[in-house]
């Protein structure tokens, strides 16, 4: 069966040495008849074979030095041969292969430890998509604290619901340790089992930070000031819907704030309360889009009332690979990319957007158009640096890998993946504005805003004296 336009030619062969003067020779076209391959006269049908299938059932296997192994050789070569961002990644992949036999067959001795040598390989890629788990896989529970990056200082920047003053840990408070041993000791080691770029495996390591058994403790020291205090904090038993919490002090999902610039946060608003408010983003003087996260589907049909041009998404490719080792790639598939004709009505005024690293995948899509066309002043932080669709394979044991399978490049052809979208004013959080419950990325692009107004009314009075 024909998947791309080309395809290898009847009789091409490919030619591989195994090692220790061993080779393999594979043909890469089988022949066919009616759109099936050739096969014995006696054999199943694939009608047949695809039902006896779907009654197998597959038990849990219990991890094995066989089992690690075709676990090891599956998903290496699932992204040896397919994984489109080894040109933008600087790892010698074949060592990495190497160096993951060796720790399956001689340190790992249960899933638990298997799961991890999955992930350190899986992190070698640098894919914000890449993670492993398993089916049975242990579960763990984070303490009802939320850490963030302040300068050099891991810091508390939430806890869970609760601002009271007397309590240990506080909002702001500067952690000295977490069970006895540095936090940025116990954050290197996490990120070690991450896959992405440095901005987004910081993030999900702040937020891996203290977890453990669930019901189980564990002491906090942290600093304010001069004073250190230890609290002894107990993990949740179920997981902690940070969702519904403060969200870093953010305005309601669709506000007015009292500069009288709209907001709306595209990670909470639908698009039925986006519809429903665009009369009134319309004839606003300034509008705040805060993509601090992932967005609903809502931002995409958004974004047409912001341009009266026609946007374009950025270049989804997927790669037509037809020989091993990803040799001669034939070319890219691009149809899947978007293409936004303009709505009314028009959101006219100053425009600003607020992103960070949070922002992945579908959230840099729509960063890339707001960049691309200048829909608005982006405030924050450097975005992800993943995007593309997303391809999960499981292997035997009961482990599932997910993985970017699509290529994609910025709207001028240079590397997204890693860069992630610039914003053209970096704003970041200050202890003090966390201890003071402040968002000064949100302040910062009402700065940016009132700036850009009062621009617009000095090119207006010196208009209107000349």
């Amino acid at each position: 069966m024909r998947l791309f336009p080309e395809r290898p030619s009847p009789g091409e062969v490919v030619n591989k040495p195994l090692g220790r003067g061993l080779s393999v020779q594979l043909p890469l076209a089988l022949n066919s008849r009616n759109g099936q391959t050739l096969r014995p006269a006696d054999a199943p049908s694939p009608s047949a074979l695809r039902d006896s299938l779907s009654h197998v059932e597959t038990p849990i296997l219990k991890t094995t030095s066989s089992l690690r192994l075709a676990g090891v050789t599956i998903a290496w070569n699932v992204f040896q041969h397919f994984y489109p961002y080894f040109g933008a990644v600087d790892v010698d992949w074949d060592a990495v292969l190497t160096r993951t036999f060796r720790r399956a067959l001689a340190d790992d001795t249960s899933t638990t430890e298997f799961l991890q040598t999955l992930r350190r390989m899986v992190a070698q890629l640098e894919d914000g998509h890449g993670r492993v788990h398993h089916s049975q896989e242990s579960s763990s529970s984070g303490l009802p604290v939320r850490f963030g990056r302040i300068g050099d200082e891991i810091v508390v920047v939430d806890t869970a619901g609760h601002l009271d003053r007397t309590l240990c840990p506080d909002v702001g408070d500067v952690v000295v340790s977490i069970g006895g041993r540095p936090p940025e000791q116990q954050l290197q080691e996490r990120k070690r089992y991450i896959s992405g770029s440095p901005q987004w495996t910081e993030g999900r390591a702040l937020q891996k930070l203290g977890r453990g058994d669930p019901e189980s403790s564990v002491s906090l020291t942290v600093r304010r000031g001069g004073t250190e205090k230890t609290c002894e904090i107990t993990r949740s038993d179920r997981r902690i819907r940070w969702r519904q919490l403060r969200l870093d002090n953010r305005p309601n999902t669709v506000d007015t704030l009292r500069t009288g610039v709209r907001y709306v946060d595209l990670t909470r608003a639908e698009w039925p309360t986006l519809r429903q408010h665009l009369g009134e983003l319309a004839d606003a003087d300034g509008v705040v889009f805060d993509v601090r996260g992932y967005p609903t589907g809502g931002a995409r049909k958004l974004l047409p009332h912001l341009s009266s041009d026609t946007l374009r998404s950025a270049r989804f490719q997927v790669p037509q690979f037809i020989y091993p080792d990803q040799a001669n790639i034939v070319g890219y598939d691009a149809s899947g990319r978007w293409t936004l004709p303009p709505e009314e009505p028009q959101i006219t005024g100053d425009v600003a957007f607020l992103t960070g690293p949070g922002a992945i995948s579908y959230a840099e899509s729509i960063m890339g158009i707001v960049r691309h066309y200048d829909l608005g002043t982006i405030v924050g932080q450097p975005t992800a640096g993943t995007n593309g669709n997303v391809n999960p394979f499981e292997l035997p044991g009961g482990y599932k890998v997910w993985w970017t399978g699509m290529r994609v490049r910025k709207h001028d052809g240079s590397q997204h993946h890693l860069v992630g979208i610039r914003p053209d004013i970096e704003a970041e959080r200050t202890i003090e504005g966390v201890r003071n419950g402040r968002d000064e990325v949100l302040e910062k692009a009402l700065e940016v805003l009132r700036s850009s107004k009062q621009d617009s009314s000095s090119e207006r009075g010196a208009t209107a004296s000349n």
